[in-house]
């Protein structure tokens, strides 16, 4: 965390900037404000700020940042007047000297709790995500959605991946539409006619062209779900288009330019398909370029009451039932449960208590059937 401090009694300052230092975080040191405001940039998670200072008061300072960064004055002179102004200005803590170090660190560590939670709402956007590792999860999948690199998600059957690959999709801002495929759902004979179409006379019941997924994605993003169950014989073509981006409909002879950024899923463990030669090492480095670990259910046991409470109130919606609610028991045994179908099986579990429980408190037992 880095700290501005801005402070005209040079004793203050420096003992300040060497306990704060101590304590771990980076300290950059002003003497007055008009020092201060020249150096600012974006870099700066804190100001620390006295008011009564030469030049340029603290208040008239908190006014010039407008609201930039987050401040903690302090002041040896304290009233009732200057304390309402920075209220006034949205300066939330206010210390009196002489104070405690503790205090201040208190202090310090309320405003980064604070950013913190904001930069979480920011990054959940529409995810309902309380667990820190499903929350390091979604924030490399939004640092990396604005770049084109292709995205391998890993995780269990159930754990969300179509829908970090839409939110990825969301976070990139292409135009595009979003494709999505599930390898393992397409016989081995249609997969290539699938993925990029074909023109007209391409093979006997070719009467007409077809576009493929591939190019019905362009400008969008293509999500292969179940990536490793790609036929071998396939792969080798897959790799050859990411490299050269352009592919071939079934029986063209003009290739199509490729727009399409790809995010592929699978729940295997791909390196035992590498060892097995059932996945190509070339094309698996090609494709996870950023690979993201989905953590399963019961390793994210914070998240698991907000989404249960969520899915409640939508099958609520859905089923026109008017009120329901878990019982304190309920909360536990959900908490206890181990999920090995993830989400998809936390919702299947819910929907069937809120159709056959008979009472507004949904039980235990109605749950765990």
């Amino acid at each position: 965390m880095k700290i501005a401090l801005v402070e005209d009694d040079i004793n203050v300052r420096k003992s300040l900037t060497l306990a704060l230092k101590e304590e771990g975080y980076n300290v950059l040191e002003f003497r007055d404000a008009p020092s201060a405001l020249k150096k600012l940039d974006d870099s700066i998670d804190l100001i620390i700020s006295d008011i009564t200072m030469p030049k340029m008061d603290g208040i008239e300072f908190v006014k010039k940042i407008n609201g930039k960064y987050d401040v903690i004055m302090i002041t040896g002179n304290a009233s009732l007047d200057r304390a309402i102004e920075c209220i006034r200005l949205g300066v939330k803590d206010f210390l009196t000297k002489p104070f405690e170090l503790e205090d201040l660190i208190s202090a310090i560590q309320r405003k980064k709790r604070y950013k913190e939670k904001i930069k979480a709402k920011e990054i959940k956007a529409g995810f309902i995500v309380e667990d820190e590792n499903t929350l390091k999860a979604l924030e490399l999948a939004k640092k990396t959605a604005k770049t084109n690199v292709p995205i391998m998600l890993l995780g269990e059957s159930g754990v969300g991946k179509e829908e970090f690959a839409k939110f990825i999709h969301k976070e990139s801002g292409r135009k595009g539409e979003f494709i999505a495929i599930n390898m393992s759902a397409i016989p081995e004979n249609l997969i290539e006619s699938e993925l990029f179409g074909y023109v007209k006379g391409a093979f006997t019941d070719a009467v007409n062209d077809k576009k493929g997924l591939f190019e019905l994605a362009q400008g969008g993003t293509l999500f292969l779900d179940e990536i490793a169950e790609m036929p071998y014989s396939l792969q080798a073509k897959l790799l050859r288009i990411l490299q050269e981006k352009e592919f071939f409909p079934l029986g063209a002879t003009k290739p199509v330019k490729l727009d399409v950024r790809i995010v592929s899923a699978t729940n295997q463990n791909i390196e035992n398909f590498i060892k097995n030669n059932k996945f190509r090492t070339d094309l698996y480095y090609r494709l996870a370029t950023v690979p993201i670990y989905i953590p399963p259910l019961r390793e994210r046991k914070n998240d698991i009451l907000p989404i249960a409470k969520q899915i409640l109130e939508n099958s609520l919606k859905e089923f026109g039932i008017e009120k329901k609610y878990f019982s304190k028991e309920s909360e536990k045994a959900l908490l206890e449960y181990e999920w090995p179908g993830n989400v998809r099986e936390l919702i299947n579990v819910i929907k069937r208590a809120v159709i056959l429980s008979e009472s507004e408190e949904i039980k235990p037992e109605d749950l765990f059937l």
